[in-house]
């Protein structure tokens, strides 16, 4: 450690997340265990994700743990460590690591009410400051901004896990931070930084299709291995990239074999083929429709594979 950071390594300090789940008389309660787990699952998926969002800075990720409860409560203290393991990355950060999650996690919850910013400025330090309709501001890095922005399925399930108890008999959580000197009771007495409930949780529990779709044109020398004239029936084709069914759609190519133009085994095309790529919940399927076919080698077979009037021929 060089003296700088020896000088000033008290200003470098780890935080708590604090999570306290009531009824809504604010009467302490129970906890499923298995909610209890995902909870503390999705604590560190979440803070994982900020972590590589920029949210902590450089250098190492922070290590969640758990202080030990007192007894007759039920508060999750989340001992967020990451200064200790990144004392130069730390020096002159303003907040606690558990300042940093409590803040990313204020902002997620707002993206899962529907709320969107009224303002937002991209900032010289990399970070984005965020105006929403109440007046208040956030203060993230550019890359968790937009992962908390598009709200994609692994943070939206971080999100649900850590909320899991609402979909219980808990009726609110209260999430605060605070510094690692904070007794529970010091930071219980704080205003909570976000208070969520049973419709944050619903929301994240709902998991829309995510469907992404692309469409490629792909140049390409290949053969028309089958045919089948029927409407709506697709055609075999095969090339170098791989062969799969797709629809004709070339006007001009099917007007030619309705005048008379013969079509042979092996006969060779230059293909212009549409690939429609559709992703749907990370599954991935190809529909290829082919919007050009150009004739460019007789095959050495001169048996028809289709007659002047566009019929299929038979063995």
């Amino acid at each position: 450690m060089n003296e700088d950071i020896g000088d000033r390594i008290d200003e470098v300090k780890d935080g708590l997340v604090q999570l306290r789940f009531a009824d809504t008389d604010g009467h302490v309660h129970d906890i499923n265990a298995a909610e209890l787990s995902e909870v503390l699952q999705g604590l560190v998926e979440f803070t994982d994700s900020m972590a590589k969002s920029g949210v902590f800075g450089d250098g190492i990720p922070p290590e969640v743990r758990v202080r030990p409860p007192k007894p007759g409560s039920f508060i999750v203290e989340a001992i967020i460590q990451w200064a200790g393991q990144n004392p130069e990355a730390a020096i002159g950060i303003a907040t606690t690591a558990g300042g940093a999650v409590v803040q990313a996690l204020h902002v997620g919850i707002r993206r899962l009410r529907g709320i969107e910013p009224t303002d937002f400025e991209y900032l010289a330090n990399g970070q984005v400051k965020v105006q929403w309709p109440d007046k208040t501001v956030s203060e993230i890095p550019n890359e968790a901004w937009k992962k908390l922005k598009a709200l994609k399925r692994p943070t939206k399930k971080s999100l649900r896990k850590i909320l899991a108890p609402l979909g219980d008999d808990i009726a609110q959580l209260e999430i605060r931070d605070g510094s690692m000197s904070d007794s529970t009771d010091e930071i219980l007495a704080e205003t909570p930084a976000v208070v969520a409930d049973r419709t944050d949780y619903i929301t994240a529990a709902h998991e829309p299709d995510e469907v992404e779709e692309s469409t490629e044109m792909i140049e390409v020398e290949g053969q028309l291995a089958s045919i089948d004239f029927r409407p709506g029936q697709k055609w075999r084709v095969e090339t170098p990239i791989g062969s799969r069914l797709a629809t004709m759609e070339d006007e001009d190519f099917l007007i030619k074999l309705d005048r008379g133009m013969a079509l042979h085994k092996n006969d060779v095309f230059m293909l212009r083929i549409r690939e429609d790529l559709v992703v749907k919940n990370g599954r991935a399927s190809k529909e290829w429709a082919v919007v050009r076919a150009e004739r460019i080698g007789l095959g050495v077979d001169d048996e028809p594979i289709a007659d002047a009037a566009g019929d299929e021929a038979r063995p």
